[in-house]
């Protein structure tokens, strides 16, 4: 082969290989809106969860006051039961009661 067909078969395939490489003119415009409203709406839904997880978050440190405050009451129930039945059984027996006498109505 001459230098000049060498040359020509090299044009070639270049301009082959730019050309095809080259986008066909299509409009990606559509495709980046969709993907900007996708992106939107997934940036909402990240909000709502953050939202949810400072709520949770919020509720979880109620609930453990509410534990606490309910195991102190329950310690100091405790307690007054202890106090209760610890003089209950220092506590003199009570005396029987006298028998109700028999009746004639037998």
């Amino acid at each position: 082969m001459s230098t000049r067909q060498t040359m020509t078969l090299a044009a070639c395939a270049l301009a082959l290989t730019i050309t095809g490489c080259a986008t066909s003119g299509r409009n990606y415009q559509t495709d980046i809106d969709a993907l900007n409203a996708k992106v939107a709406a997934l940036q909402g839904q990240l909000s709502q969860k953050d939202s949810e997880i400072s709520r949770l978050n919020d509720q979880v440190g109620s609930n453990a006051a509410d534990l606490e405050r309910a195991r102190r009451e329950k310690a100091q129930l405790e307690g007054r039961l202890d106090d209760a039945l610890s003089k209950l059984k220092s506590a003199p027996a009570p005396a029987p009661k006298p028998a109700a006498p028999d009746s004639d109505l037998k």
